[in-house]
């Protein structure tokens, strides 16, 4: 089961914020309405990586040796990122995330802080 909303204020996690983070490294999600941040589950990382890496890899490999449909390196490239780019997409929808341990402060008072 897939993240789509926050558990705290039920406020819906758009797939387009879970892209980017999955794009750009798993980087934490902040809730834009309770300001929750969640990270990306430690084990999940591992396994939307093979999407990511090493799916691609092996198909253009396979494609090449058994096949003998790419010849060049600049297909097998091709053929490496466009599977790539369908891993990512594919790894924003099954995702997990979890509450992190570092939430962020808030400032209850400002004249408390100066």
């Amino acid at each position: 089961m897939s993240f789509h909303q926050c558990p705290n204020c039920q406020e819906v996690i758009k797939y387009k914020t879970k892209l980017t983070s999955v794009f750009f490294g798993y980087r934490p999600i902040k809730c834009e309405s309770c300001g929750t941040v969640y990270e990306v589950d430690e084990k999940f990382r591992f396994i939307l990586s093979l999407y990511t890496v090493l799916i691609p890899i092996l198909i253009a490999y396979m494609l090449s040796a058994m096949m003998g449909v790419l010849h060049t390196r600049w297909s097998q490239v091709l053929i490496v990122l466009v599977f790539g780019s369908a891993g990512v997409f594919y790894a924003a929808t099954k995702v997990r995330y979890r509450k992190s341990l570092q939430q962020p402060m808030e400032e209850k008072d400002e004249k408390k802080a100066k």
